[in-house]
């Protein structure tokens, strides 16, 4: 991926291919010092601006770096890219911070995203660990996740956890 600007070429690509869908859970330790000083720099708007780029890549690391920003800032765009996720690629990212950012109002944006999962015939696992998610925050997914699909979501979720308490330390 070529960065096309300064928000890509700081927040993305040091850090998508080891943080894309499941990824985080092995490699973020890697990153880790560098992830959280980019998550100590990125803004409101940069993390707008990657939840809304239109393309994975961005989605992604938006995902991510909306722990690290005030929930109200960045809430309407991050339910927008998990309704309008496509994929494992960005799908466990996106519920992983959504249950932290926004909690049980992030149910809707998540049911948006199975729906077209199961309807698209595009299902490539993300629906259980999105499914797990719905779970987490106490709602009833329109399917059930599986064992691996809560262990998956568990698994980045405690990324998460550990990414939003290490932003929010000076």
């Amino acid at each position: 991926m070529a960065p096309v600007n300064e928000i890509e070429s700081t927040f993305v690509k040091p850090f998508y291919l080891k943080m894309m869908g499941l990824n985080a859970a092995r490699w973020a330790d890697e990153l880790w010092a560098d992830l959280t000083a980019a998550g100590r720099a990125v803004t409101p708007s940069d993390v707008s601006w990657m939840l809304r780029a239109g393309h994975w890549r961005p989605v992604v690391m938006g995902a991510w770096f909306s722990l690290a920003v005030p929930a109200e800032t960045i809430a309407d765009d991050l339910l927008s890219a998990m309704a309008g996720s496509r994929g494992s690629l960005t799908a466990p990212p996106l519920a992983a911070a959504a249950t932290l950012v926004i909690g049980g109002d992030a149910v809707a944006a998540m049911t948006d995203y199975l729906s077209f999962v199961l309807n698209s015939g595009r299902q490539d696992g993300s629906q259980y660990e999105v499914a797990a998610a719905m779970e987490h925050l106490g709602s009833d997914p329109v399917i059930d996740p599986t064992d691996d699909g809560r262990r998956r979501f568990r698994d980045v979720h405690d990324v998460a956890v550990r990414l939003r308490n290490a932003f929010r330390q000076e």
